[in-house]
């Protein structure tokens, strides 16, 4: 599929700032635990289609169809206008280009993968953003199941890095526990990491687990830090504490 270009002046627009300190975002363990690797502006995309469903009480789960905003993207991730505008056009065709891959532990099938979204379309002038997300996908991040992972957006967009957004998916999945355990290749294989990381852990340390932890422990309520075993296992440790707004 080509990718959409959104080049255009947005009509002006008298913005209303919205909270989103009371939002927050669900997605099922099983998406939390899935493979693909996506941009920054998809993730916030995904978001904005998630607070759709939490503004909307009365939506029906099968309702694929979600309104995206450049405004809304602008108020709520502190963008300029033309660079929510972009943000948005991006992400979208991020979304439109990927797939995800579930590793199911039970069913017909050892992997599948999934598409996005089904269509996109844009009302140019307005800033506005007709999604449909694959109706396969809406249980894993529709609130439809028992074992969801819970975070806040207030919390999230002060992550810039696809992948510590990602490893605090995981930390929030097993904030309870105080414990996560997995290994390199898992974290690899879940991550789509590149090969630089996947074939030299002292890399992945340096690249990606280090300054992730040290970006998450800075901004976000939940803590982290990990340790090696002989065996090759990451053992991290989740410390929760008071929410910093």
């Amino acid at each position: 599929m080509d990718p959409i270009v959104m080049t255009t002046e947005l009509e002006p627009t008298n913005p209303q700032p919205r909270s989103v300190k009371k939002f927050n975002i669900s997605q099922s363990n099983e998406l939390t635990e899935a493979a693909y690797s996506l941009s920054l502006q998809a993730k916030r995309v995904l978001w904005l289609c998630l607070l759709q469903s939490y503004r909307e009480p009365n939506r029906e789960y099968y309702d694929t169809g979600f309104t995206v905003n450049v405004q809304d993207y602008e108020e709520i991730f502190r963008v300029a206008r033309q660079t929510a505008s972009s943000d948005v056009t991006r992400g979208i065709n991020d979304l439109l280009s990927n797939f995800v891959e579930f590793h199911p532990k039970n069913g017909e099938f050892d992997v599948r993968k999934l598409t996005w979204l089904s269509e996109a379309g844009a009302k140019l002038a307005r800033g506005i953003w007709c999604l449909n997300i694959n109706e396969k996908i809406m249980p894993y991040i529709n609130g439809l199941q028992d074992s969801f992972t819970f975070y806040s957006l207030a919390d999230m967009r002060k992550l810039n890095s696809t992948k510590a957004i990602r490893l605090y998916e995981c930390f929030c999945q097993y904030g309870s526990t105080g414990v996560f355990v997995t290994d390199h290749e898992w974290l690899c294989e879940r991550f789509k990491l590149p090969e630089t990381q996947r074939n030299n852990f002292a890399e992945l340390k340096r690249t990606f687990l280090n300054p992730s932890i040290e970006k998450i422990n800075e901004h976000m309520p939940l803590k982290a830090s990990y340790k090696r075993s002989d065996n090759g296992k990451l053992i991290f440790t989740i410390v929760g504490h008071e929410d910093k707004k």
